[in-house]
């Protein structure tokens, strides 16, 4: 192969090379176009554990918060749980898992004693306390969806003392999908 012709196709690999790694750098930076800021919501939690071996009358407390992003405000925020269609824990409502949630404008802190949690600040009920016996969608209260804020809310799970022992031993396997609208 003359002298050349390895020259020119050694350049031709050179360039496809650059222009291969130009484009992968431009893929992986935002776009030249700015999009419109809408409103993210980020789920962080700390303690939202398994809940295991629950009587009848017994109550299951978790933490997670709801944090706000980008510009603008939902109209709402709705949550889904998941998982109920064949769930044991809603075969009645009398029987059925029950759900609160509350907001505390402070920090949620938890006793070691006792092991529920107090707040520190202002609290306000965002949903229930109800039965989970649907899996209809839930909108959520006195929660404050705009751009910069964070709503740090109690998972409150439990059952109630007419559940007896009909659902000795039975697990479910429910999930939680926070939504904003």
């Amino acid at each position: 192969m003359p002298l050349l012709r390895r020259l020119l196709l050694s350049a031709l690999v050179v360039v496809a090379a650059s222009a291969l790694c130009v484009c992968a750098a431009l893929a992986s930076v935002r776009p030249l176009v700015a999009k419109a800021h809408h409103p993210r919501l980020t789920i962080l939690h700390r303690a939202l554990a398994p809940v295991t071996r629950l009587a009848p009358g017994d109550r299951a407390q978790r933490t997670l918060e709801l944090r706000y992003r980008g510009s603008g405000r939902f109209a709402a925020v709705v949550l889904r749980v998941k998982g109920l269609s064949n769930s044991p824990l809603t075969s009645s409502s009398a029987v059925a898992l029950h759900l609160k949630i509350e907001r505390c404008s402070g920090a949620w802190k938890r006793s070691s004693r006792t092991r529920t949690y107090s707040c520190t600040g202002k609290r306000s009920v965002v949903l229930g306390p109800l039965a989970l016996g649907s899996s209809r969608p839930f909108t959520l209260r006195h929660l404050s969806p705009r751009a910069g804020r964070t709503d740090r809310l109690l998972l409150t799970i439990g059952l109630p003392q007419q559940a007896g022992n009909t659902l000795q031993h039975r697990l479910a396997k429910l999930v939680y999908a926070f939504t904003g609208a």
